[in-house]
């Protein structure tokens, strides 16, 4: 993926997060974490350098350290380390001293877009868009985020009963292999 194809994508996956001035209402009164949230940010960027209890994200907004502990949940598609070059997507929250704690770290991770040609409960398949040739299968599960269904309804997010076969989706994700990914963010739902 080149450097501008990836900036690209990084401010899509961006778009609509929570502001830093706003993480702070992700803490109760006495600063100490309740739980994860729905609203919790996450980060999308390329791993420059990892350390036995961090890693450190850059992005063209920031760089970035997040503290990693024994709650963190890491992924990738294989069973390797997480490296440096790794494009990874960061679900995290910050503590009382205001530091960025990585609840979970996703590597390896993509932006498809495409027609859909199969919808089952929490599964499509999709035709990818020209150039790119061949199908692919797209996970979905209850951490997926919907953004907009422009130029549908600019009102309201999609959600999955909007999957529909001849829409066109655009999402971003972890891939878990060739042809699947574990949808992290519906970025549109369009119809064809």
């Amino acid at each position: 993926m080149s450097n501008a194809s990836f900036c690209s994508i990084l401010a899509l996956v961006l778009f609509g997060y929570l502001p830093l001035t706003a993480l702070a209402q992700s803490q109760d009164i006495s600063g100490v974490r309740t739980s994860l949230r729905d609203t919790d940010p996450v980060d999308v960027g390329t791993v420059i350098s990892r350390g036995p209890d961090s890693v450190t994200v850059k992005n063209d907004l920031f760089t970035r350290v997040f503290r990693i502990n024994a709650q963190t949940e890491i992924r990738r598609v294989d069973s390797s380390q997480l490296q440096v070059g790794d494009q990874v997507a960061i679900r995290c929250h910050f503590d009382d001293k205001g530091t960025s704690i990585a609840d979970m770290i996703e590597a390896n991770v993509d932006r498809w877009e495409g027609v859909i040609t199969k919808v089952l409960k929490d599964t499509v398949y999709m035709k990818f868009d020209a150039p790119i040739m061949g199908t692919a299968k797209v996970i979905f599960d209850s951490k997926t985020e919907f953004g907009y269904c422009a130029p549908d309804d600019l009102k309201r997010d999609c959600t999955i009963d909007d999957l529909k076969v001849g829409r066109h989706l655009e999402t971003t994700g972890f891939v878990l292999g060739k042809s699947e990914m574990r949808a992290i963010r519906v970025l549109s739902i369009q119809s064809h």
